[in-house]
């Protein structure tokens, strides 16, 4: 009886309609994708270079990379640790990049070994404190045999040291006062005073001057001495520096001119100051827009005034962005200009950057003309051209006993910018020191040329000269923006360039003065096309002989070159963008200009 009621009920349940519980997919799918989040998060980031054991002697381009299993939350952030042997593990940075550029960090520190390792962070909210979301990767390691900063290629003969490691950041001015110091100012308004207490070009201490109480100051980017007084440029006015309270030190600013037009356009200011052998102060004012059209008296302009402010007036015209001013010992004044970098229907392509010798009076052309196209009538033409949005910034007139007599003239820091175009084709021209060298032109103006002087390595990082000055012994000094550092550059030896430039200098072709200068109004190539094989706004043209027999179909190289100068934007080439080079050649060149060029662009080989 009791086994047939158990095969009854087994009966029964084999049979029965009733059917189990349907899974719930979605919740298995986002158990699963959660069990996965959090085993992402627990992996180590994986550490890519440099490669374990590595030994540096140039802190330049010690540059540290990572990777790890996924993109980083909002919350989350990279978290850096870097020491030195012996040393705790230390976090130096947290950062959303999964690389870092170790070579400020490296410039306060002593040759020696170190490691590093990276973890991820959850940096929680307010109440919350943060967490290592992960264990650390295991450390990789690396040896600086001595901590140098060699950055810049220079011409033979040369060399630099570094004289400073700032204690500021973003510096914009550096100059030495009457008493011989070294004088340094930072964007946010601190004086910083650097000595060289052994004589020994290197600077052995420094201390903040003036620490910009209350930030008085605001975006400071000139400075001069007078009379034992620091002047300083910043947002819309000129200010004096002073010791309100009697105990030595700066603490307070007397302003002197106010009003003056100020970032109406993005970095566009009154700028660089700098006192005439007329005991006046001059001092360059941007324009309020990028190419026009005018809208204050004192934009675009050099002014001058007396050393308490009165008697201010327009003293030149025409210029963009003038960021700094320079005498020569002789009483010449000179600027660098900045070119406009937005493109629109009312700018067809990208002018040159160029610079002035300023002169009582005369009109430089901004907005309506730029460069050598256009000048002569009412426009003074520049004493030379720059590649385009080199951002041209502090500038020097070197006249000292310690350079050879062909190193002599005016030296320009290229802060180096992108134009005003996408990202993806935005090109770095600049980074560099260059020297103008200034011949007469006989009608109480000069032309010049001007040749890269100190190249700043940008396969080691992006590295931006912002000022140069010339020291009490000869030296020259650049500073370096993104380092927040100093270099002393001097002359150790024979230099090459010296040495060739004793030779017969071989007479330019038509084409070549063409390329260089243009003509009839139309712009020089060579503000977008750069002959040392670099690229610039526009592709090298070097080889292009060879190369541009292949570009487009059924054009030989000749025709190729002939249809880029007249129809600039019938071919492209990968990689730049159609409407930045200038469009109207063939209105403004003769053929037998067209055919000059021509000629010269085929020539030109690497």
């Amino acid at each position: 009886m009791r086994i047939g009621m158990i095969v009854v009920l087994f009966a029964v349940a084999a049979c029965s309609t009733t059917t189990p519980p349907t899974p719930d997919i979605d919740a298995l799918v986002e158990g699963t994708l959660e069990a996965r989040s959090e085993a992402e998060a627990r992996t180590p980031v994986t550490l890519k270079s440099p490669a374990d054991g590595s030994t540096f002697d140039n802190v330049a381009g010690v540059n540290l990379e990572w990777d790890w299993t996924r993109p980083l939350a909002d919350n989350e952030v990279f978290d850096l640790r870097v020491w030195r042997d012996g040393d705790p593990a230390n976090g130096i940075t947290w950062t959303r990049e999964s690389s870092f550029d170790l070579s400020q960090w490296l410039l306060y520190q002593q040759p020696g070994n170190f490691s590093w390792t990276v973890g991820v962070l959850d940096t929680g909210t307010d109440d919350q404190q943060p967490k290592e979301m992960n264990e650390l990767a295991p450390a990789q390691h690396f040896t600086m045999s001595q901590i140098r900063m060699d950055i810049m290629e220079l011409p033979e003969g040369f060399e630099a040291n570094l004289y400073a490691r700032l204690p500021v950041t973003q510096p914009t001015v550096v100059t030495f006062g009457p008493d011989d110091n070294m004088y340094v100012l930072s964007l946010e308004g601190k004086v910083v005073e650097l000595i060289d207490d052994d004589h020994d070009f290197v600077a052995d201490t420094s201390q903040v001057v003036f620490d910009n109480p209350d930030n008085k100051l605001n975006y400071a980017v000139g400075m001069a001495f007078h009379n034992d007084e620091i002047y300083i440029s910043d947002a819309g006015r000129i200010s004096i520096l002073e010791d309100t309270t009697g105990d030595g030190k700066l603490n307070d600013i007397h302003p002197i001119v106010e009003g003056l037009p100020t970032w109406k356009h993005t970095f566009h200011s009154n700028n660089g100051i700098a006192f005439g052998p007329d005991d006046k102060l001059y001092v360059g004012v941007g324009a309020t827009t990028d190419h026009g059209p005018l809208q204050d008296q004192y934009e675009a302009s050099i002014l001058r005034m007396n050393p308490d402010g009165s008697d201010l007036e327009v003293f030149a015209t025409g210029v963009r962005n003038p960021y700094d001013l320079t005498f020569s010992p002789s009483g010449d004044l000179f600027t660098a200009d900045n070119s406009p970098d937005e493109p629109d229907e009312t700018l067809t392509y990208l002018p040159p950057e160029e610079m002035d010798h300023i002169q009582q009076g005369k009109n430089y052309g901004f907005p309506y003309v730029y460069g050598f196209a256009g000048s002569g009538g009412d426009y003074a033409a520049p004493v030379t051209e720059f590649y385009t949005s080199s951002a041209s910034a502090g500038l020097t007139y070197y006249d000292a006993n310690q350079f050879p007599q062909d190193y002599h003239g005016v030296y320009v820091a290229q802060f180096g910018t992108g134009a005003g175009v996408p990202v993806a084709y935005s090109i770095r021209n600049g980074q560099m020191v260059v020297l103008t060298r200034l011949q007469p032109d006989g009608n109480g103006s000069y032309s010049g040329s001007w040749e890269p002087f100190a190249k700043f390595r940008t396969d080691l990082g992006v590295y931006s000269p912002i000022d140069v000055t010339v020291g009490p012994y000869g030296g020259l000094y650049i500073m370096e923006w993104v380092t927040s550092t100093v270099f002393r550059v001097s002359y150790t030896g024979i230099a090459q360039k010296q040495v060739e430039s004793t030779a017969e200098a071989t007479p330019a072709s038509p084409g070549e003065t063409l390329f260089r200068t243009g003509a009839n109004g139309a712009p020089a190539c060579i503000t977008c096309h750069q002959l040392d094989g670099s690229v610039g706004v526009g592709p090298s043209l070097l080889n292009i002989g060879v190369i541009g027999g292949s570009r487009v179909a059924g054009l030989d190289a000749e025709a190729y070159a002939r249809q880029s100068i007249l129809q600039p934007n019938a071919y492209v080439v990968d990689g730049f963008l159609p409407g930045v080079m200038y469009q109207n050649y063939a209105d403004q060149l003769t053929t037998e200009q067209v055919d000059e060029l021509v000629a010269y662009v085929l020539s030109l080989s690497p």
